[in-house]
Protein backbone atom coordinates (compact mmCIF):
# COMPACT_ATOMS: atom_id res chain seq x y z
CA UNK A 1 0.00 0.00 0.00
CA UNK A 2 1.55 3.42 -0.71
CA UNK A 3 2.93 5.26 2.03
CA UNK A 4 0.52 8.18 3.42
CA UNK A 5 1.98 11.62 3.55
CA UNK A 6 -0.35 12.77 6.51
CA UNK A 7 1.44 15.88 6.95
CA UNK A 8 -0.13 16.85 3.63
CA UNK A 9 -3.33 15.17 3.92
CA UNK A 10 -4.46 16.37 7.22
CA UNK A 11 -4.60 19.95 6.50
CA UNK A 12 -6.15 19.72 3.28
CA UNK A 13 -9.00 17.35 4.51
CA UNK A 14 -9.80 20.23 7.50
CA UNK A 15 -9.41 22.82 4.64
CA UNK A 16 -11.72 20.32 2.43
CA UNK A 17 -13.79 20.00 5.29
CA UNK A 18 -14.36 23.98 6.37
CA UNK A 19 -14.30 25.34 2.87
CA UNK A 20 -17.68 22.58 2.00
CA UNK A 21 -19.62 23.98 5.05
CA UNK A 22 -18.92 27.58 5.71
CA UNK A 23 -17.70 28.37 2.06
CA UNK A 24 -20.95 26.81 0.80
CA UNK A 25 -22.99 28.17 3.23
CA UNK A 26 -21.12 31.76 2.29
CA UNK A 27 -21.91 31.51 -1.46
CA UNK A 28 -25.68 30.41 -0.77
CA UNK A 29 -26.28 33.32 0.80
CA UNK A 30 -24.48 35.60 -1.44
CA UNK A 31 -25.69 33.94 -4.80
CA UNK A 32 -23.38 35.20 -7.14
CA UNK A 33 -22.06 33.15 -9.88
CA UNK A 34 -18.50 33.98 -9.80
CA UNK A 35 -18.13 33.10 -6.16
CA UNK A 36 -19.89 29.96 -6.72
CA UNK A 37 -17.98 28.69 -9.85
CA UNK A 38 -14.74 29.61 -7.67
CA UNK A 39 -15.95 27.99 -4.30
CA UNK A 40 -16.45 24.24 -6.35
CA UNK A 41 -13.22 24.31 -8.19
CA UNK A 42 -11.20 24.76 -5.50
CA UNK A 43 -13.29 22.29 -3.59
CA UNK A 44 -12.73 19.98 -6.69
CA UNK A 45 -8.67 20.88 -6.80
CA UNK A 46 -8.48 20.24 -2.76
CA UNK A 47 -10.23 17.20 -3.41
CA UNK A 48 -8.05 15.62 -5.88
CA UNK A 49 -5.18 16.81 -4.17
CA UNK A 50 -6.36 14.53 -1.38
CA UNK A 51 -7.13 11.59 -3.33
CA UNK A 52 -3.59 11.97 -4.91
CA UNK A 53 -2.20 11.79 -0.79
CA UNK A 54 -4.66 9.61 0.05
CA UNK A 55 -3.56 5.66 -0.99
CA UNK A 56 -3.03 6.84 -4.29
CA UNK A 57 -6.73 7.60 -4.95
CA UNK A 58 -8.14 5.51 -2.39
CA UNK A 59 -11.27 8.52 -1.12
CA UNK A 60 -13.02 9.66 -4.66
CA UNK A 61 -16.71 9.34 -3.35
CA UNK A 62 -15.15 12.62 -1.45
CA UNK A 63 -15.84 14.76 -4.48
CA UNK A 64 -19.67 13.71 -4.67
CA UNK A 65 -20.90 15.97 -2.21
CA UNK A 66 -19.74 18.92 -5.03
CA UNK A 67 -22.00 17.61 -7.61
CA UNK A 68 -25.10 17.89 -4.77
CA UNK A 69 -23.86 21.98 -4.17
CA UNK A 70 -23.85 22.86 -8.06
CA UNK A 71 -26.95 21.86 -8.65
CA UNK A 72 -28.22 24.15 -6.00
CA UNK A 73 -25.58 26.98 -6.84
CA UNK A 74 -25.45 26.77 -10.56
CA UNK A 75 -27.44 27.34 -13.48
CA UNK A 76 -28.13 23.99 -14.99
CA UNK A 77 -25.87 24.38 -17.98
CA UNK A 78 -23.09 24.89 -15.66
CA UNK A 79 -23.97 22.86 -12.77
CA UNK A 80 -23.88 19.80 -15.79
CA UNK A 81 -20.48 20.18 -16.68
CA UNK A 82 -19.56 20.88 -12.91
CA UNK A 83 -21.07 17.57 -12.61
CA UNK A 84 -19.16 16.19 -15.76
CA UNK A 85 -15.55 17.29 -14.02
CA UNK A 86 -17.05 15.77 -10.71
CA UNK A 87 -17.38 12.09 -12.96
CA UNK A 88 -14.29 12.67 -14.77
CA UNK A 89 -12.41 12.99 -11.07
CA UNK A 90 -14.15 10.29 -9.61
CA UNK A 91 -13.87 7.86 -12.27
CA UNK A 92 -9.94 8.97 -12.66
CA UNK A 93 -9.31 8.60 -8.97
CA UNK A 94 -10.94 4.99 -9.12
CA UNK A 95 -8.39 3.54 -11.39
CA UNK A 96 -5.83 4.87 -13.39
CA UNK A 97 -5.25 1.89 -15.62
CA UNK A 98 -5.36 3.44 -18.84
CA UNK A 99 -7.58 0.32 -20.09
CA UNK A 100 -10.78 1.44 -21.83
CA UNK A 101 -12.63 -1.28 -19.74
CA UNK A 102 -11.43 -0.47 -16.51
CA UNK A 103 -12.49 3.75 -17.46
CA UNK A 104 -15.82 2.23 -18.77
CA UNK A 105 -16.42 0.61 -15.54
CA UNK A 106 -15.20 3.58 -13.49
CA UNK A 107 -17.16 6.11 -15.46
CA UNK A 108 -20.48 4.26 -15.07
CA UNK A 109 -19.81 3.86 -11.23
CA UNK A 110 -19.07 7.11 -11.10
CA UNK A 111 -21.91 8.54 -13.38
CA UNK A 112 -23.97 6.69 -10.86
CA UNK A 113 -23.06 8.02 -7.95
CA UNK A 114 -23.56 11.67 -9.03
CA UNK A 115 -26.92 10.83 -10.38
CA UNK A 116 -28.33 9.26 -7.35
CA UNK A 117 -26.52 12.32 -5.20
CA UNK A 118 -28.49 14.83 -7.35
CA UNK A 119 -31.69 13.24 -7.36
CA UNK A 120 -31.58 13.36 -3.47
CA UNK A 121 -30.60 16.42 -3.26
CA UNK A 122 -33.16 17.99 -5.88
CA UNK A 123 -35.80 16.12 -3.92
CA UNK A 124 -34.72 17.46 -0.54
CA UNK A 125 -34.45 20.97 -2.38
CA UNK A 126 -38.04 20.46 -3.33
CA UNK A 127 -38.93 19.64 -0.25
CA UNK A 128 -37.50 22.30 1.25
CA UNK A 129 -38.95 24.81 -1.17
CA UNK A 130 -42.68 23.37 -0.35
CA UNK A 131 -42.10 23.59 2.89
CA UNK A 132 -41.29 27.55 2.73
CA UNK A 133 -44.14 27.96 0.33
CA UNK A 134 -46.45 26.60 2.58
CA UNK A 135 -45.08 28.44 5.93
CA UNK A 136 -45.74 31.55 3.52
CA UNK A 137 -48.78 30.42 2.35
CA UNK A 138 -49.62 29.88 6.16
CA UNK A 139 -48.85 33.15 7.23
CA UNK A 140 -50.88 34.43 4.14
CA UNK A 141 -54.26 32.85 5.26
CA UNK A 142 -53.51 33.62 9.06
CA UNK A 143 -53.49 37.44 7.83
CA UNK A 144 -56.47 36.35 5.98
CA UNK A 145 -58.11 35.03 8.75
CA UNK A 146 -57.23 38.39 10.59
CA UNK A 147 -58.48 40.63 8.29
CA UNK A 148 -61.62 39.20 8.04
CA UNK A 149 -61.78 39.12 11.55
CA UNK A 150 -61.68 42.63 11.62
CA UNK A 151 -63.91 42.91 8.56
CA UNK A 152 -66.58 41.52 10.70
CA UNK A 153 -65.87 43.21 13.80
CA UNK A 154 -66.01 46.73 12.07
CA UNK A 155 -69.52 45.50 10.51
CA UNK A 156 -70.90 44.36 14.20
CA UNK A 157 -69.85 47.38 15.36
CA UNK A 158 -71.61 49.42 13.06
CA UNK A 159 -74.89 47.71 13.25
CA UNK A 160 -75.08 47.37 16.48
CA UNK A 161 -73.70 50.18 18.79
CA UNK A 162 -73.45 52.55 16.03
CA UNK A 163 -77.75 52.52 15.77
CA UNK A 164 -78.14 51.94 19.93
CA UNK A 165 -75.83 54.99 20.06
CA UNK A 166 -77.55 57.12 17.39
CA UNK A 167 -80.66 56.56 18.57
CA UNK A 168 -79.85 57.29 22.47
CA UNK A 169 -78.40 60.21 21.37
CA UNK A 170 -81.35 61.66 19.62
CA UNK A 171 -83.52 60.27 22.69
CA UNK A 172 -81.40 62.23 25.20
CA UNK A 173 -81.26 65.53 23.18
CA UNK A 174 -85.06 65.24 22.64
CA UNK A 175 -85.25 65.31 26.47
CA UNK A 176 -82.53 68.17 27.25
CA UNK A 177 -84.90 70.35 24.89
CA UNK A 178 -87.70 70.17 26.54
CA UNK A 179 -87.07 69.05 30.08
CA UNK A 180 -87.65 73.22 30.94
CA UNK A 181 -91.16 73.01 29.59
CA UNK A 182 -92.78 69.30 29.45
CA UNK A 183 -90.55 67.21 31.68
CA UNK A 184 -92.99 64.60 31.49
CA UNK A 185 -92.10 64.59 28.06
CA UNK A 186 -88.55 64.90 29.09
CA UNK A 187 -88.77 61.93 31.49
CA UNK A 188 -90.29 59.36 28.84
CA UNK A 189 -87.26 60.27 26.35
CA UNK A 190 -84.87 59.57 29.21
CA UNK A 191 -86.90 55.75 29.68
CA UNK A 192 -86.61 55.32 26.13
CA UNK A 193 -83.02 56.00 26.02
CA UNK A 194 -82.80 53.21 29.00
CA UNK A 195 -84.99 50.91 27.10
CA UNK A 196 -82.56 51.07 23.56
CA UNK A 197 -79.50 51.09 25.98
CA UNK A 198 -80.84 47.39 27.23
CA UNK A 199 -81.69 46.43 24.43
CA UNK A 200 -78.18 47.28 23.07
CA UNK A 201 -76.43 45.22 25.42
CA UNK A 202 -79.28 42.51 24.66
CA UNK A 203 -78.33 42.79 20.75
CA UNK A 204 -74.68 42.31 21.71
CA UNK A 205 -75.17 39.28 24.35
CA UNK A 206 -76.87 37.71 20.49
CA UNK A 207 -74.01 38.43 19.00
CA UNK A 208 -71.50 36.54 21.58
CA UNK A 209 -73.99 33.43 21.55
CA UNK A 210 -74.52 32.86 18.09
CA UNK A 211 -70.39 32.51 17.94
CA UNK A 212 -71.13 30.07 20.22
CA UNK A 213 -74.46 28.62 20.20
CA UNK A 214 -76.78 28.50 16.90
CA UNK A 215 -80.11 27.54 18.83
CA UNK A 216 -83.02 28.08 17.21
CA UNK A 217 -84.86 31.80 17.90
CA UNK A 218 -88.17 31.44 18.07
CA UNK A 219 -89.61 35.27 18.78
CA UNK A 220 -87.87 36.89 16.51
CA UNK A 221 -90.75 39.06 14.56
CA UNK A 222 -91.14 40.47 18.62
CA UNK A 223 -87.35 41.66 18.43
CA UNK A 224 -88.33 43.47 15.52
CA UNK A 225 -91.33 44.63 16.90
CA UNK A 226 -89.52 46.19 19.45
CA UNK A 227 -87.01 48.41 17.32
CA UNK A 228 -89.52 49.67 15.42
CA UNK A 229 -91.57 50.40 18.41
CA UNK A 230 -88.45 52.37 19.65
CA UNK A 231 -87.76 54.79 17.11
CA UNK A 232 -91.96 56.72 18.69
CA UNK A 233 -91.84 60.80 18.96
CA UNK A 234 -88.95 61.07 16.49
CA UNK A 235 -89.46 62.94 12.89
CA UNK A 236 -90.79 59.89 11.26
CA UNK A 237 -94.07 57.04 12.16
CA UNK A 238 -93.00 53.77 11.62
CA UNK A 239 -95.41 50.53 11.58
CA UNK A 240 -94.39 47.04 11.96
CA UNK A 241 -96.08 43.90 10.38
CA UNK A 242 -95.75 40.29 10.37
CA UNK A 243 -97.29 38.07 7.59
CA UNK A 244 -96.79 34.01 7.06
CA UNK A 245 -96.79 30.96 9.19
CA UNK A 246 -94.39 31.98 12.27
CA UNK A 247 -91.59 29.62 12.33
CA UNK A 248 -87.91 29.15 14.23
CA UNK A 249 -85.26 31.24 12.87
CA UNK A 250 -80.96 30.08 13.66
CA UNK A 251 -79.42 32.90 15.74
CA UNK A 252 -77.32 34.16 12.63
CA UNK A 253 -80.36 34.86 10.95
CA UNK A 254 -81.85 36.39 13.80
CA UNK A 255 -79.05 38.80 13.84
CA UNK A 256 -79.11 39.49 10.33
CA UNK A 257 -82.91 40.22 10.38
CA UNK A 258 -81.89 42.03 14.04
CA UNK A 259 -78.53 44.53 12.19
CA UNK A 260 -80.65 44.86 9.04
CA UNK A 261 -83.42 46.28 10.36
CA UNK A 262 -81.24 48.86 12.43
CA UNK A 263 -79.53 49.71 9.61
CA UNK A 264 -82.08 50.93 8.02
CA UNK A 265 -84.28 52.78 10.56
CA UNK A 266 -80.78 54.57 11.08
CA UNK A 267 -80.69 55.13 7.16
CA UNK A 268 -84.11 56.33 7.35
CA UNK A 269 -83.24 58.66 10.07
CA UNK A 270 -80.01 60.36 8.64
CA UNK A 271 -80.75 60.32 4.93
CA UNK A 272 -84.82 59.82 3.89
CA UNK A 273 -86.32 62.45 4.83
CA UNK A 274 -89.47 60.58 5.52
CA UNK A 275 -92.75 60.79 7.39
CA UNK A 276 -93.61 56.92 7.16
CA UNK A 277 -91.78 53.45 7.37
CA UNK A 278 -93.66 50.11 7.40
CA UNK A 279 -91.30 47.29 8.24
CA UNK A 280 -92.75 43.92 7.42
CA UNK A 281 -91.33 40.47 8.46
CA UNK A 282 -92.57 37.47 5.70
CA UNK A 283 -92.30 34.13 6.30
CA UNK A 284 -92.23 32.43 2.78
CA UNK A 285 -93.20 28.80 2.04
CA UNK A 286 -90.40 27.91 0.85
CA UNK A 287 -88.36 28.12 4.80
CA UNK A 288 -86.93 31.59 3.77
CA UNK A 289 -87.50 34.84 5.60
CA UNK A 290 -87.98 38.27 3.76
CA UNK A 291 -87.67 41.65 5.67
CA UNK A 292 -88.60 44.45 3.73
CA UNK A 293 -87.84 47.79 4.94
CA UNK A 294 -89.97 50.69 2.99
CA UNK A 295 -90.24 54.52 3.98
CA UNK A 296 -91.40 57.76 1.54
CA UNK A 297 -88.94 60.12 1.58
CA UNK A 298 -86.98 61.96 -0.72
CA UNK A 299 -84.95 58.99 -2.35
CA UNK A 300 -82.15 58.19 -4.21
CA UNK A 301 -80.62 56.15 -7.32
CA UNK A 302 -79.56 52.89 -7.11
CA UNK A 303 -75.65 53.74 -8.01
CA UNK A 304 -75.85 56.35 -5.24
CA UNK A 305 -77.74 54.35 -2.29
CA UNK A 306 -75.48 51.14 -2.76
CA UNK A 307 -72.22 52.81 -2.06
CA UNK A 308 -72.76 53.04 2.00
CA UNK A 309 -70.86 51.13 4.75
CA UNK A 310 -74.26 50.01 5.92
CA UNK A 311 -75.27 48.46 2.56
CA UNK A 312 -72.62 46.91 2.05
CA UNK A 313 -72.38 44.78 5.46
CA UNK A 314 -76.13 44.12 4.75
CA UNK A 315 -75.42 42.31 1.82
CA UNK A 316 -71.88 40.34 2.68
CA UNK A 317 -74.03 39.17 5.82
CA UNK A 318 -76.53 38.33 3.51
CA UNK A 319 -74.15 36.29 1.32
CA UNK A 320 -72.51 34.48 4.47
CA UNK A 321 -75.99 33.14 5.19
CA UNK A 322 -77.01 32.09 1.52
CA UNK A 323 -79.43 34.74 1.19
CA UNK A 324 -79.50 38.24 -0.86
CA UNK A 325 -80.53 41.66 -0.34
CA UNK A 326 -81.52 43.86 -2.89
CA UNK A 327 -82.66 47.54 -2.54
CA UNK A 328 -85.03 49.74 -5.16
CA UNK A 329 -84.93 53.48 -5.25
CA UNK A 330 -85.73 56.69 -7.17
CA UNK A 331 -85.25 60.41 -6.31
CA UNK A 332 -88.62 61.55 -4.82
CA UNK A 333 -89.75 58.39 -4.35
CA UNK A 334 -88.53 56.65 -1.43
CA UNK A 335 -86.36 53.85 -0.52
CA UNK A 336 -86.97 49.91 -0.31
CA UNK A 337 -84.83 47.65 1.39
CA UNK A 338 -85.35 44.27 1.06
CA UNK A 339 -83.86 41.06 2.94
CA UNK A 340 -83.97 37.16 2.30
CA UNK A 341 -82.93 34.41 4.09
CA UNK A 342 -83.22 30.71 5.05
CA UNK A 343 -84.40 30.57 8.23
CA UNK A 344 -81.87 27.35 8.76
CA UNK A 345 -78.85 28.10 6.53
CA UNK A 346 -76.39 25.40 6.24
CA UNK A 347 -73.23 24.98 7.94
Amino acid sequence: MPQVSWTQLLPFSGLYLALGIWGFDYAVRRGNLFLSLAYLLIEFGIGMRINTLAWGGGLPLILLPLAAQAVILLPRVLAAAMCLLVIAGVSGNLSWVPEWPHWLRNIAQATAAVVFVIVYVGVAHREREARRRAEILAADVAALTAANERSRMAREIHDTLGHYLTVIHVQLEAARAVMGVEPNRAMLGVTRAQTLARDGLTALRQSVRALRDDAPVASVAGQIASIVDAVRDESFRATFTASGQPRPVSWAVALALHRTTLEALTNVRKHAGATTVVVALIFLENGRVRLQVQDDGKGAGDDAAGGGFGLQGIRERAEQLNGSATHHSAPGRGFTLCLELPTQPAS
